[in-house]
């Protein structure tokens, strides 16, 4: 299956950030977006085009709050709705699909289901 990932422009005109190899491997495929979510929390969002992965990281300060990587990613996009945009991953492989998506306001929301198919 193909991975679409929203193009760099998109990433950029919605939240003033623009896609970068991530730091922690160094590996051109491996891509890194970090997102201000307050003053005080960031979503570190990654993804591996190769392998079709892609991990949430919900910072507040230095704790991790939340940590979510699933596999088989078919889809990465924001959707841009009434409250703000959201970051969206669809996940797909035999037996199962799933979606995370992750909302911004009013407060930071972290939606993740995964179902047998």
């Amino acid at each position: 299956m193909e991975f679409v990932v929203a193009e760099d422009e998109v990433w950029f005109s919605v939240f003033d950030v623009l896609p970068r190899t991530e730091e922690a491997t160094g590996d051109d495929f491996v891509r890194e977006v970090r997102i201000p979510v307050s003053e005080t929390e960031e979503l570190h969002l990654s993804w591996d085009a190769t392998h079709r992965s892609v991990r949430f990281r919900h910072r507040r300060e230095s704790d991790i709050v939340v940590d979510v990587y699933r596999e088989h990613a078919t889809l990465l996009t924001i959707e841009v709705r009434d409250t703000g945009p959201v970051v969206v991953a669809e996940y797909h492989a035999n037996g199962f699909r799933g979606r995370t998506a992750v909302r911004f306001r009013p407060t930071f929301a972290l939606t993740d289901v995964l179902l047998q198919t």
